[in-house]
């Protein structure tokens, strides 16, 4: 079960690898979306038994990142529409004879007490719920699971008091095709003679763009150029998003040094491009999947001091981290890496060890 229906998403892309994992190894896999979208095509190119593309039951998507109080609100307004849900995703398992239910995300693991009825609900835990409504009812539901594999120590920690197994398991990362730099940077209509500075997001407030730009509007000139990659994931939210980010673009008089250039498929062409990827978030999360994705790369890396990406970066030595909502810091940083050379080389080493 996911819930979102983006196959873009980097829950979606560590899914889509595990079912690959699970075919190769003989097993038979099904796959359902909560949500409608490109997601049911993928897993269906991955070898799953597409089973559900969306759920008609009147469930929207909630704000994950909403205070407790609007949170609770659109919790309790959906209880039904989560029974009927619950329902359809039972019937759905029962025909296809399952074993096991997986669950990869906050709203499907709600259906759990109900599934757990009848099958062993395993949990993929990739972040922390961000208020104390959503981490309660994530505590309470996680009683009925039979394992749960966290993605880092910090995501853990939202089910510290179950009495399941919890198991710590990094988001898998495959190894990619990576080209030349001028092949990528010319597929990606990207100049040859500048720096690329690359932020790959989705688009949310909570991701730091904002924060990227204003560090950009203090780097001196010539500037390197900064593109920001990331599809709108999150619907109305990242289109209002989008506008803000525009307007503050031009505010800076910065159209010529930072690029909003949307969804990039190919996540190994853009990492082939760059020089330097900055990941500026001012929420936690519970990987960062794209910076693990760089480090392979031997790209270097600057994030902030968050959640799981502090369990992927050693400061100074795989990475480079400063505190959130810091465009200064961030901008003092981006100069250090393109001005010391044994610096880059050193996080390039360090983050592929890593």
């Amino acid at each position: 079960m996911n819930p979102g229906g983006d196959a873009a998403g980097g829950a979606e892309r560590s899914l889509e690898l595990l079912v690959r994992g699970l075919v190769d190894r003989g097993h038979d896999a099904a796959f359902m979306s909560l949500t409608a979208g490109t997601a049911a095509a993928a897993f269906g190119a991955a070898g799953a038994t597409v089973l559900a593309d969306g759920f008609d039951t009147g469930l929207a998507g909630s704000d994950r990142h909403a205070s407790s109080a609007r949170f609770a609100l659109n919790a309790a307004s959906m209880t039904g529409a989560v029974v009927r849900m619950a329902r359809g995703v039972s019937a759905m398992a029962a025909n296809y004879n399952a074993d096991i239910v997986h669950s990869n995300g906050l709203r499907s693991h709600a259906l759990t007490p109900y599934l757990a009825r009848r099958w062993p609900v395993v949990w993929s835990l990739r972040e922390r719920p961000a208020n104390g409504t959503a981490r309660a009812i994530i505590a309470a539901t996680s009683r009925s699971t039979s394992a749960i594999a966290a993605t880092s120590n910090f995501a853990a920690q939202s089910v510290s008091h179950c009495r399941r197994p919890v198991y710590v398991v990094d988001d898998p990362i495959e190894p990619m095709q990576f080209v030349g730099r001028a092949q990528a940077r010319s597929a990606l209509g990207l100049p040859l003679d500048r720096r690329v500075v690359v932020m790959l997001a989705h688009l949310h407030p909570t991701k730091g763009h904002d924060v990227a730009v204003e560090a950009w509007a203090q780097l001196p000139h010539p500037r390197p150029l900064l593109v920001l990659a990331g599809g709108d994931l999150y619907g109305e939210a990242s289109v209002v998003y989008r506008r803000e980010l525009g307007a503050l673009i031009t505010r800076h008089n910065l159209a010529d040094d930072v690029w909003l250039v949307g969804l990039v498929p190919e996540v190994s062409t853009l990492l082939s491009a760059s020089d330097l990827l900055i990941h500026p978030a001012s929420y936690p999360e519970g990987f960062g999947r794209t910076i693990a994705e760089a480090q392979t790369a031997g790209i270097p890396v600057i994030a902030t001091n968050l959640g799981g990406v502090r369990e992927l970066i050693a400061d100074g030595d795989s990475g480079l981290l400063f505190e959130p909502s810091d465009p200064s810091a961030l901008a003092r940083l981006v100069g250090e890496v393109f001005s010391q050379q044994a610096l880059a080389e050193r996080l390039s080493i360090g983050g592929r060890r890593t």
